[in-house]
């Protein structure tokens, strides 16, 4: 591109979108392991939700896939979305049924076959789904209730933290912005560590490596967020992308710590037969009963690689009738990727740490 500071300047955008903000902060409740900056405030807000509330985080986090795929729905370039979390939330409340099934289990399935189960028929593919979202599509309307009205009860206690973020975002709005129209380049290349800024093209590395050219680009979109870190967050809209922009707000510093989820699905691979059992579930669903024969190992033994396999996120588990199967879940497996790549963009918890910065200082 001949002058790729001027096409940057005038077709990039810095946001607020309230209602993003509202989604990813449930994502971080419901995963405060993975978020070290944002872990104090999950402890104080876990704390002072509600009874009800509390049990009811897990549940809605496993329907809707972490809370992020709804956030497809809310489009930056649509003023209304910039004005509060109300208005995302009658956007989920005005969703037709198929919308609501993709904006809880994403964009993995086509529309006519979402459709197709929404009439009641049943194929391979609807059987492999969660049970969550089998039961997802068979009520698809209570399941919407239930997930508004567990929003509304959130909404509160979230919009107490919003009132203390909120001047910081709409303040790196304002000074992005400045930078943007300034050194336009620069500051798009410092966005993340696995965002690169070519002179022909934008490439993003997360489970693959998306790239897109200017030429096929309309708009980018910079979405500030106080809870998407570690994350690379990339929003694709036909010609229009959206990229999540990190802001550190005082208060929630990163803390010198490697996330324990990440140490959980390390784990996972340090044993063989562990590994071979995870490996057996991407194919089949299996009971513990059938492990075991599998494998050649005692009940109790497949037991304790499969709690370790579940507090992972890599397995998910079904009653059938006397009998608990066991199904691994293939795109978990495929962000390990994405997490290896947020670890090592992590800062290194020794240089953080106080007695490494006075020795610095020495």
């Amino acid at each position: 591109m001949q002058d790729l500071p001027h096409w940057l300047r005038k077709h990039v955008s810095i946001v607020y979108l309230p209602g993003n903000e509202f989604f990813y902060s449930l994502h971080v409740l419901a995963n405060p392991e993975h978020h070290t900056a944002r872990l104090a405030w999950s402890e104080e807000m876990l704390a002072a939700m509600p009874t009800k509330l509390r049990e009811q985080l897990k549940p809605m986090d496993i329907l809707s896939e972490r809370f992020l795929n709804v956030l497809d729905f809310f489009l930056p370039w649509e003023d209304r979305f910039h004005q509060s979390v109300e208005a995302s939330l009658e956007r989920v409340q005005m969703m037709r049924e198929e919308e609501f099934v993709e904006a809880m289990i994403g964009p993995v399935y086509h529309l006519v076959q979402v459709k197709a189960w929404l009439q009641g028929y049943s194929d391979d593919a609807f059987e492999q789904l969660k049970p969550e979202h089998r039961d997802l599509i068979r009520h698809p309307l209570a399941t919407k209730r239930a997930f508004l009205d567990f929003c509304y009860a959130y909404l509160p206690l979230f919009l107490k933290e919003q009132r203390r973020i909120e001047p910081w975002l709409i303040r790196t709005v304002h000074e992005s912005q400045e930078l943007a129209l300034r050194d336009p380049v620069t500051f798009l290349s410092q966005i993340h560590p696995r965002l690169h800024v070519h002179e022909r093209m934008l490439q993003f590395h997360k489970a693959k490596t998306y790239t897109f050219a200017y030429e096929d680009l309309t708009h980018i979109y910079l979405e500030v967020s106080s809870f998407i870190a570690p994350h690379l967050m990339l929003g694709i809209n036909g010609d229009k992308i959206s990229i999540g922009l990190s802001v550190e707000v005082p208060g929630t510093s990163a803390q010198a710590s490697v996330p324990n989820d990440f140490i959980t699905k390390m784990k996972v691979f340090g044993d063989p037969t562990r590994t071979a059992i995870l490996k057996s579930l991407l194919h089949h669903p299996y009971c513990t009963q059938q492990l075991a024969d599998l494998h050649a190992i005692t009940e109790p033994a497949v037991n304790k690689h499969l709690k370790l396999l579940v507090d992972a996120g890599f397995v998910w588990s079904e009653r059938r009738g006397r009998y608990v199967f066991y199904r691994a879940v293939a795109s978990r497996l495929e962000q390990l990727v994405v997490d290896l790549h947020e670890f090592i963009d992590m800062p290194d918890p020794a240089w953080l740490s106080p007695s490494s910065a006075q020795k610095g200082d020495t």
